[in-house]
């Protein structure tokens, strides 16, 4: 067999991988927008209140932060493979026991299983891409996979509502088995075993301080930025920050007895990764917060109904759509760092131009503004093919490891995105009131034009993010062309020196 007809056999094989991690991710994405649509089926069939329904989703979140760290154990103990089949079935079990859940503190159980598979499936969705692609080909290969992250929230509403309407909410859950089963499949089919350490020990102390710390942070902050600034909020919150601390200490000294913690938090010590680690902060800070606002300007703001608001926004995800594979192509040609500092120059812009939108604002200029946007999260996908441009694929440990430490850190940045801007709207709005008010406005004018004087605020906040995460990319080196085409390890470690 020639050396060509390898080339392409091999390259085809990891297109497959490609493929076969996106069903997965595609299976996830999807059902996280398709619940959040059977919420008020599932609050009217269990005669229950919101506040006890919204446990479906919070239980869910709360689980897949918790175990997003065990990741690079499971790979390193069991090969990152099985690792991830077992996820997907993991995953796939949840749903069935949720469709059958007979009340609600049955399904917020079953809950807590579909996200234990969900929060692990997605750094090993990372942490396959990256062992399949050589660091000078992950551009493209994370556009390809980028797309279910747009494409589910596109269809994934429409078809909830249509699921939940016609057959109930528990199709919410069943529509995983059908891509749970294909997932499981082609998984199994073209996933090749990687290496695994049988005799890895698991980090207990890291892992007990990790959740403990993610979880006291998170919901300290969220009942904060809500406006509940309570003693014990406030005590919650810093203790998080100490047990983040402690956690920090934990795995230093577990590196330090030649052990292998729960993260390797050395990789921060390579410039590439910590700054470009840095700019994912930031932009899934920005990405999320004004995902969650947009929908609000377009109905509460801007009159216009929950299927015209889903019809506009779709501009915004069939840009990022179109935009990815170049992203892609341009970022394995001349480097990420460019083309994530030309998305976050747009990104920044685009923020600029939201704080133009005004309760008339004509429909045309609202899509031109949501493209802008798009092609700015699409371009921003990019970072971390940035952050792990100096890990070798055959550096399974490494990859394992970086790619979770992205992912733990978009989970954090992600939700409090979208609590602090949502909070500046609160906070700013009941300022503007007051403001508008002594104008003499009144009314259901006094009540939309203060939100939206709000909202210009947190735009503002988003662009000046934007600028901090593109001052965070000009940090990051520039790739060297003379060995973007290396694979051997030899040649990566001279890289990492």
């Amino acid at each position: 067999m020639s050396d060509i007809t390898r080339s392409k056999i091999h390259l085809a094989d990891k297109w497959w991988v490609a493929i076969a991690v996106s069903l997965g991710m595609l299976m996830s994405l999807m059902d996280a927008t398709i619940v959040n649509v059977a919420i008020p089926r599932m609050e009217h069939d269990f005669g229950a209140s919101i506040h006890d329904v919204q446990w479906v989703v919070t239980i869910y979140m709360i689980t897949q932060a918790a175990v997003i760290p065990t990741a690079p154990y499971l790979a390193a103990k069991f090969g990152a493979k099985r690792a991830y089949v077992w996820t997907l079935m993991a995953f796939l079990l949840g749903s069935i026991l949720c469709g059958f859940a007979w009340n609600l503190p049955s399904l917020i159980l079953f809950r807590l299983i579909q996200g234990i598979g969900g929060g692990i499936l997605l750094p090993l969705v990372m942490t396959l891409q990256y062992q399949a692609f050589a660091p000078h080909e992950r551009g493209v290969a994370t556009s390809v996979i980028g797309i279910p992250m747009q494409f589910a929230p596109v269809i994934g509403p429409a078809l909830g509502g249509y699921l939940v309407s016609a057959f109930g909410w528990q199709w919410a859950f069943f529509i995983n088995i059908p891509l749970g089963i294909i997932a499981i499949t082609v998984a199994q089919r073209v996933l090749r075993h990687t290496p695994s350490q049988p005799r890895t020990r698991f980090d207990l102390p890291g892992f007990l301080t990790a959740v403990l710390g993610s979880v006291t942070l998170l919901y300290a902050i969220s009942a904060i930025t809500s406006g509940d600034s309570s003693l014990k909020n406030i005590l919650l919150f810093l203790a998080g920050i100490f047990i983040i601390f402690a956690f920090i200490t934990i795995e230093l000294r577990t590196l330090k007895r030649g052990l292998i913690p729960l993260l390797n938090l050395r990789r921060f010590r390579d410039r590439t990764f910590a700054f470009s680690t840095i700019a994912l902060v930031f932009s899934s800070f920005i990405m999320f917060g004004l995902l969650f606002l947009i929908p609000i300007y377009l109905q509460n703001l801007h009159g216009e109904t929950a299927l015209n608001a889903g019809l506009i926004q779709m501009g915004q995800a069939l840009a990022v759509i179109a935009i990815l594979p170049v992203a892609g192509r341009l970022s394995d040609r001349i480097g990420p760092r460019s083309v994530v500092i030309v998305g976050l120059v747009i990104l920044s812009g685009t923020a600029a131009l939201m704080m133009t939108l005004a309760l008339q604002t004509p429909i045309w200029i609202i899509i031109g503004i949501l493209v802008l946007l798009g092609s700015s999260f699409g371009l921003s996908q990019q970072i971390p093919v940035a952050a792990m441009s100096r890990i070798d694929k055959e550096e399974h440990q490494e990859v394992s490891n970086g790619s979770t430490l992205i992912t733990v850190l978009r989970a954090v940045a992600a939700p409090m995105g979208v609590a602090i801007l949502s909070s500046i709207v609160q906070e700013r709005s009941l300022y503007y009131m007051d403001t508008l008010s002594a104008q003499g406005v009144r009314g259901a004018q006094l009540q939309q034009q203060s939100s939206l004087l709000a909202m210009h605020q947190s735009f503002l906040v988003a662009g000046i993010l934007g600028l901090l995460a593109m001052l965070a990319m000009f940090f990051v080196p520039r790739r060297n062309k003379n060995k973007q085409e290396q694979t051997e390890p030899a040649a990566m470690v001279e890289m990492l020196k």
